[in-house]
């Protein structure tokens, strides 16, 4: 994660890394997304407002013939972050901007 620890405490940031990392898990087909400033974001960027001005963008699957994703997937994630700014609403400013991709190898 690229989180700054003078923003958040070390224990917020491993809340934030797990939540991140079981999301991917629980959703296979999904290879990233951002989060951010709804004021950022031109029409053509897909997003879906999260919290505040906070927008999910950038939505990115990896999808196989036949599948198709989704609002299901940005529910996912809404669901997720929602969670997570309901716990440390801190993680709110460290969010904004970050983009966050399924590690492959």
């Amino acid at each position: 994660m690229l989180m700054d620890t003078t923003v958040m405490d070390t224990a917020v940031i491993a809340d934030v890394s797990v939540r991140i990392a079981a999301l991917f898990v629980k959703l296979p087909m999904l290879t990233g997304f951002s989060v951010q400033h709804s004021a950022s974001l031109s029409r053509d960027r897909n997003n879906a407002p999260l919290a505040g001005e906070l927008c999910i963008a950038d939505v990115s699957v990896e999808a196989w013939p036949g599948f198709q994703a989704g609002p299901a997937v940005c529910d996912a994630i809404g669901q997720a972050l929602l969670e997570l700014l309901d716990q440390h609403p801190e993680s709110y400013d460290a969010l904004r901007g970050q983009t966050f991709a399924r590690t492959l190898h």
